[in-house]
């Protein structure tokens, strides 16, 4: 069996280390054994690395002696079985490649009602353990709750009730009990969302190439028609707007990525990292230094006191690094995510031919196209904003009102 399987070999699978090929391949039965009505496979059928790519990701290994060492991966997560099977093969790919003793995890489930907490408690924290990571109370590497309560979202705010989640999960950061915040190197956020090692990778390597504070990829919603999936988030360096026109008052598809800022399209186009004001787009990498002393960052609500636009928590994380002096805000569109699993594999499909015809090789760009930042210090003078509206609940339309704004809250009473 050559990779992780629902019940019969898949020949197009092959993985060319046989340890690794084995470690997948018990997880996958494990996973069987707690979710067996689940038949998927994973989308990323080869989850390994290529060895381009291992060159080119191997500067993440490296680190001199006193210098911070540690990835931290983050999520508030539920409702996931479908997305488990390319989780766990992501979690073996990256321990394996960067080394155990380099990973930290936190993680905030709940509530499902499919098999997603079991598989954490039966399958992902054994799984942990067998590849090295410490469990024990003084100085854990991963911090996993499952089966929080159902929120009753009339009674909160969404914005509101959603930071206060993403700074739970966020918490052994600061938390003065732990020592990650003495060794973590960058955080890796993600969403429920179909993930690949080398994706995230590929956003740390950017992240540290560019020395940058903010680094994310694109997420969709639908490709066919294409629906770029955090518009009400993400915001252009030279205009402030939105990365393609909202001309009504609902959400429309996004056939006009960028065509109000021409350089940020030109480098989309050719699957060049580009700056941004803010983005979020379900994977995120993040400089740990904002959360900590003397700065304190965290996700938030808009301050109504002072009649601050109610953005979305990820858009006011952004304008808040800005505030703070962490403006560098990345985009590296080569890694492109999804949230249902037809999506995810449109988008393996049309990558795998953008990237052919760029002149990619063996996953990685050619040197023409791997290109740094230029850095733009100064924010936009202004940036849209659509507020959400004061009521409480999971939903509300946002489109219906326009606001240009300070680009971050100004320290006025």
């Amino acid at each position: 069996m050559p990779g992780l399987l629902p019940s019969k070999p898949y020949q197009n699978i092959h993985i060319e280390d046989p340890k690794l090929m084995a470690k997948i391949n018990s997880t996958c039965l494990e996973f069987q054994k707690y979710c067996p009505s689940n038949g998927n496979l994973p989308v990323y059928l080869n989850p390994s690395l290529t060895q381009k790519q291992k060159i080119r990701y191997s500067i993440l290994k490296k680190t001199d002696v006193g210098e911070k060492d540690k990835f931290m991966l983050v999520t508030n997560t539920r409702q996931i079985e479908n997305h488990l099977p390319d989780l766990l093969n992501t979690l073996i790919i990256l321990i394996n490649f960067l080394g155990s003793e380099k990973i930290l995890i936190s993680i905030l489930e709940g509530p499902s009602n499919d098999c997603t907490s079991l598989v954490i408690n039966k399958v992902l924290i054994p799984l942990l353990n067998s590849l090295g990571l410490k469990k024990e109370d003084e100085n854990p590497q991963y911090k996993i709750t499952t089966d929080e309560p159902k929120i009753n979202w009339s009674n909160y705010n969404r914005i509101e009730k959603i930071s206060e989640l993403r700074n739970k999960a966020l918490t052994p950061l600061w938390d003065k009990t732990t020592e990650w915040s003495k060794s973590i190197r960058s955080i890796v956020f993600f969403n429920d969302v179909f993930l690949k090692a080398s994706d995230i990778l590929e956003l740390l390597y950017q992240h540290e190439m560019n020395n940058a504070s903010i680094t994310t990829g694109m997420d969709w919603w639908k490709k066919k028609p294409e629906y770029y999936y955090d518009i009400w988030v993400g915001r252009t360096i030279d205009t402030g707007d939105l990365f393609y026109p909202i001309d009504w008052t609902w959400w429309s598809p996004s056939s006009n990525l960028f065509s109000n800022s021409p350089l940020s399209k030109k480098k989309y186009q050719a699957l060049e990292p580009f700056q941004v004001y803010s983005s979020w787009n379900a994977l995120a990498i993040l400089s740990p230094e904002p959360f900590l002393p003397p700065y304190d960052v965290r996700f938030r609500r808009s301050d109504k006191s002072k009649n601050e636009c109610a953005a979305s928590e990820c858009t006011l994380i952004a304008s808040d690094f800005w505030k703070e002096g962490f403006g560098k805000v990345l985009v590296v569109p080569s890694v492109q995510l999804a949230y249902e699993r037809d999506v995810a594999i449109d988008i393996v499909e049309e990558l795998f031919k953008q990237k052919e015809q760029l002149g990619w090789i063996d996953a990685v760009p050619p040197i023409e196209l791997d290109t740094k930042v230029d850095w733009i210090d100064k924010p936009p003078e202004k940036v849209r904003c659509h507020p959400w509206p004061e009521v409480n609940g999971l939903s509300a339309n946002v489109w219906e009102q326009t606001l240009w704004v300070d680009p971050w809250l100004l320290n006025q009473a």
